[in-house]
C-alpha cells in the first residue's frame, strides 16, 4: 500500500524542487502586497481601459510618483501638469471610485500635485478623468489605468 503513493509524491517533490530553482527571487518579492514602512518613488505608465496600449493621457502625469507607506495603508502623490485641462480625476480603491485629493496647485506651471489611496501595487489600478481644452471645444471622460513598475521602486530620504 506505502508503494501505491511513493511515484506520485516522489512526482510532487522534484516538481516543488524544480519551482523553487526556477521561479527567480524577485518574481517572489514582487507579488509581496507592501513595502515596508517608508516613503518611496515609483514609475508608472498610463494605459488606456481597453488595452495594455499607453495612453495618451500618459503625457498628462509627471514621473515618478511618491509613494507613502504607513502602517497598513498605502498612498500615492503624483504630478498632474495641464492641471486646468484635466478637470476631473478619480481612482478606484477597494471597490469605489473615490476623488483624489488636491495637496498642491501651481497655476504658473498648470501643475497640481494629487494624492490618493492604493491597495495594490500589483495590478493596474483604474482611473476616471475628465478632459476639457476650451480653446478646442474639447470635453471628455475617460477610464484609464495606472500600471505602477514595482521594479522601480526606490526609498527616498
Amino acid at each position: 500500500m506505502q508503494q501505491k503513493y511513493a511515484l506520485p509524491v516522489l512526482w510532487i517533490l522534484m516538481i516543488t524542487m524544480i519551482m523553487v530553482v526556477l521561479v527567480p527571487s524577485s518574481a517572489i518579492t514582487a507579488s509581496s502586497s507592501r513595502p515596508a514602512k517608508g516613503t518611496y518613488t515609483i514609475d508608472y505608465d498610463i494605459l488606456r481601459a481597453e488595452d495594455n496600449s499607453v495612453s495618451m493621457a500618459n503625457d498628462y502625469f509627471e514621473k515618478p510618483a511618491k509613494l507613502y507607506v504607513t502602517g497598513n495603508k498605502m498612498t500615492m502623490q503624483i504630478t498632474v501638469n495641464h492641471s486646468a485641462w484635466t478637470t476631473k480625476f478619480k481612482v478606484k480603491y477597494k471597490g469605489k471610485i473615490v476623488d483624489t485629493k488636491v495637496i498642491k496647485t501651481n497655476t504658473a506651471k498648470d501643475t497640481r500635485v494629487v494624492q490618493f489611496p492604493v491597495a495594490d501595487l500589483n495590478n493596474a489600478m483604474i482611473s476616471q478623468i475628465h478632459v476639457t481644452v476650451p480653446s478646442y471645444s474639447y470635453d471628455h471622460d475617460y477610464t484609464i489605468r495606472f500600471k505602477f513598475d514595482r521594479s522601480s521602486l526606490k526609498k527616498s530620504k
